[in-house]
Order: C-alpha cells, then sequence, then structure tokens
C-alpha cells in the first residue's frame, strides 16, 4: 500500500522536481498557503516562476524552503510571500493539517526533523482515506491532483462557484486565532526570510491576496491589524521588501471567486497580471 501512494503524481514532488531541474532560470519564486497556490498562476508572469505554494502551508514552511533553496536557485530576483489574515498566528506542525508534513517529508528534500508517522503515506493518513485514493488512481484512473507544470493549483478551473455569502463567516471563522502565542515566533520567522532575502540581494514581495466581502466582514479586527501592522514595519525596515494590501481591492468581483477566500482561473488570471506589473517596476 505505501508503494502504491507514493507513486500516485502528487504537486509536491512535481515542484520539487521543478525547482530542480530549473534552478538555474527560476527568477521568481512563490510561497504560501493555498491563497497563492490558486490565485497566482506563473503562465501570466513575465519572469520564470514556480509557485511552491501548497494547501495549509505556512510561513514556518516558507522559511525551511527558502532557507533550503536560497543558494541554489542562480538566477532569483523576487520571492513572493502571502500575507494573509492567519500567516502570522498558525504553523503546520501546530495545527489540524499536521499530517501535510509527510508530503514534505517524502515527496521534497525538506527536513522537518519530524515524528515517524510523517515520513510514511499509511501512518499519517486515515486508512479509509488511502484507499480512496487508490481506488480512484489505479481502478478509476483518476487523478486528485490538479497542478500546471509551474505548480498553479488547476482545480479552480474545474470548479463552479460556491455559495460565497453562506461560508464567508464560518470561513473567517475557523481563520480567526483566539491563541497569539506563535505571533511572535512567526514574525520573527518572517523577519528572518526578509533579512536572509537582503543578504542574497533578493527582493521580497509581501502581498495580502483579495478576498471576498462576506470573509472580510467577519474577520476579527484586532488580528487583521496586527498582521498588516506587521507587513508595513517589515516594509519601513527593509529596503529589499515591499507589502500590498489587495484584501478589499474593489477590482475583484463575486465572478472572479471560487469561495470566500479564493480566487477562480478568471481571478488568479486577472490577479497575476496586476501583481506581474509590479513586479516588474
Amino acid at each position: 500500500m505505501e508503494l502504491l501512494l507514493r507513486n500516485i503524481p502528487n504537486g509536491y514532488a512535481l515542484k520539487s522536481d521543478y525547482l530542480k531541474s530549473n534552478k538555474k532560470s527560476i527568477k521568481t519564486l512563490l510561497v504560501g498557503s493555498s491563497h497563492i497556490l490558486y490565485g497566482i498562476n506563473p503562465k501570466f508572469l513575465t519572469e520564470k516562476a514556480l509557485n511552491y505554494g501548497n494547501v495549509s502551508q505556512t510561513i514556518d514552511v516558507d522559511y525551511k524552503i527558502i532557507n533550503h533553496h536560497i543558494n541554489t536557485l542562480e538566477a532569483l530576483q523576487t520571492i513572493v510571500i502571502r500575507m494573509s489574515y492567519a500567516t502570522l498566528f498558525e504553523q503546520l506542525e501546530n495545527g489540524d493539517e499536521s499530517w501535510r508534513i509527510k508530503d514534505y517529508e517524502i515527496y521534497t528534500d525538506i527536513n522537518f526533523n519530524s515524528k515517524l508517522k510523517y515520513h510514511s503515506e499509511i501512518l499519517s493518513v486515515k486508512l479509509k482515506n488511502n484507499l480512496k485514493r487508490i481506488n480512484d488512481f489505479y481502478f478509476l484512473k483518476e487523478n486528485s491532483e490538479f497542478v500546471s507544470n509551474q505548480g498553479w493549483g488547476t482545480h479552480t478551473a474545474r470548479e463552479k462557484t460556491q455559495n460565497i455569502d453562506a461560508v464567508g463567516k464560518l470561513i473567517a471563522e475557523k481563520h480567526t486565532i483566539n491563541d497569539e502565542v506563535i505571533y511572535t515566533e512567526n514574525y520573527k520567522l518572517l523577519e528572518a526570510i526578509v533579512d536572509l532575502c537582503q543578504k542574497n540581494e533578493v527582493k521580497v514581495v509581501l502581498v495580502m491576496m483579495p478576498a471576498h466581502k462576506s470573509y472580510v466582514q467577519h474577520l476579527n479586527q484586532n488580528q487583521l491589524e496586527k498582521t498588516i501592522s506587521a507587513a508595513k514595519f517589515i516594509d519601513s525596515k527593509y529596503s529589499n521588501c515591499r507589502f500590498f494590501n489587495f484584501l478589499t481591492d474593489n477590482q475583484f468581483k463575486q465572478s472572479d471567486f471560487l469561495d470566500a477566500d479564493h480566487l477562480n482561473r478568471e481571478g488568479a488570471e486577472k490577479f497575476t497580471i496586476l501583481m506581474d506589473r509590479l513586479l516588474t517596476n
């Protein structure tokens, strides 16, 4: 079963392989959670880019990726980091989706020094879910991974927009963190990334992605303000860093969203073109 599961194509392996194969030509690296994964399509960027965003990827994982690869990406000029509502308040290892650590441990060269279970598919994922994955891929001939060659999450092209007004509040509440114990550590990690990039003459763009009004209006203002203030302070402190806040940008209509906080295919194209103008100026 472990062997069967490891031979199912997945985005983590694809991105890791693409990075290694194109380390001499990648100029822009995009990291972050599903907001980046689905929201920025490298196809519409002028410079060669890799979208290394993944579902539930947190700032501590971003740091590991950047720290590990920054000296091997010979042409790297810019790193784009998502600055979402929850960026400074969560870490993958401490969250409900810590099982995703196995995707980095098994399919990339990012090392978490984690527990044994995260080095195995069958130990880290429920049996019924693994059986379904095997059945879907090997018997039904379905591939659940929709990722372009440059890492963009293409499944947004295949799904219809959900009832945004209904889910906006639920998603905002899910992303609201009552315990701020991780905030200081994550802020230091973010600053360490920018400092590391400055030493390597790499620019950093912090970006808060567009979200639907049904999501924005239910955000905790204290948590949101702490996030924005932190990004603005780092922007002012480091000459290689810029922060752009598109959270409530009125250029993005309901038709641009997959759900309350993710852009769909059309929205991602529009946002990427907008980002490209900022990156090339």
